[in-house]
């Protein structure tokens, strides 16, 4: 069994297409969980039409509006109890076999606690078709090659068991995205398993909470000296970084907590002390230490 755990916003103009692609699935042993963020454009009126002729689609109705997408995604946690959790944006087409193969992926892994699945997604819209085959650039495994991202692996992206469910709903004080939080955990307190192989498409428009993803490190370079003007590092992926390390401290490896000790420490420290313990410590940016060292050049830290 899998649970399919939806957010959703003001989505009437995109969200059946996706209900149709879990329709279609060849793996048929799911139910989908949805939780509504307080839309005003007849999306529950939709949800609700769904419910009513498929028993798999479960609308949680709690009251509870106004979380935004991370917390929103963390608080459809509670409502899952099987032994397999994938996220679900709302505007996004599922191929037909991810279910299957990232179950599959997953049940081969034998993951002995807490363990991820990720898959890759092709960037698409309907007027354009297919924009980039890969929106997944660089997949990293440990903390130093996750904490200049500003992000984590898409979140739509990834199943995970109910040992990382666990983890994940642990409440912290503050989240920039529930996907940052996702590879944080994964990568200090899980395993990590990637299917190198694109299994939905990514819908890109003006509406994305996260923004148009750039197709490729070429693009993701140009769009670094394009946006020269905003930091290495965000506050709100730093202040939830910090939310994390103050929460599981005591959980986790002496490796990565003395490696977070040192990443928070960073914005007190001068420029070129700061470039040394980078350079120390081996961080980098989508595995490239040379990119993240034009980023430091280029860009105010925080």
């Amino acid at each position: 069994m899998v649970d399919i755990l939806m957010a959703t916003y003001n989505g009437a103009e995109f969200v059946e297409y996706q209900l149709n692609s879990f329709c279609r699935q060849t793996y048929t042993d799911w139910r989908c969980i949805i939780h509504d963020d307080g839309s005003t454009d007849g999306t529950v009126e939709i949800l609700r039409a769904w419910v009513k002729k498929d028993s798999r689609f479960i609308l949680q109705e709690d009251g509870i509006h106004g979380l935004g997408p991370a917390k929103h995604f963390i608080h459809l946690l509670q409502y899952s109890d099987a032994p397999w959790v994938m996220w679900s944006d709302q505007d996004d087409i599922w191929f037909e076999n991810k279910v299957e193969t990232m179950l599959r992926a997953g049940e081969e892994a034998h993951f002995r606690g807490a363990g991820v699945v990720y898959a890759n997604a092709e960037l698409w819209n309907p007027q354009q078709g297919v924009i980039s085959k890969r929106n997944t650039l660089y997949y990293p495994y440990t903390l130093r090659d996750m904490l200049f991202l500003n992000s984590g692996v898409q979140g739509a992206s990834a199943l995970f068991n109910a040992d990382m469910r666990n983890i994940i709903s642990e409440p912290l004080e503050c989240y920039a995205m529930h996907d940052h939080t996702l590879l944080l955990e994964a990568v200090t307190m899980g395993e990590i398993v990637y299917v190198d192989q694109a299994l939905m498409y990514y819908r890109q428009h003006m509406g994305n909470v996260t923004g148009n993803a750039p197709g490729s490190k070429r693009k993701k370079l140009m769009l670094m000296w394009e946006h020269r003007h905003t930091p290495v590092i965000f506050t709100s992926h730093y202040e939830a970084t910090k939310a994390f390390y103050n929460h599981f401290r005591t959980r986790l490896r002496d490796e990565d907590r003395m490696l977070l000790e040192t990443y928070l420490s960073l914005p007190g420290m001068n420029g070129l002390r700061r470039m040394h313990t980078i350079r120390k410590e081996r961080f980098t940016l989508l595995g490239s230490r040379w990119l993240l060292w034009i980023k430091l050049c280029i860009r105010r830290y925080i």
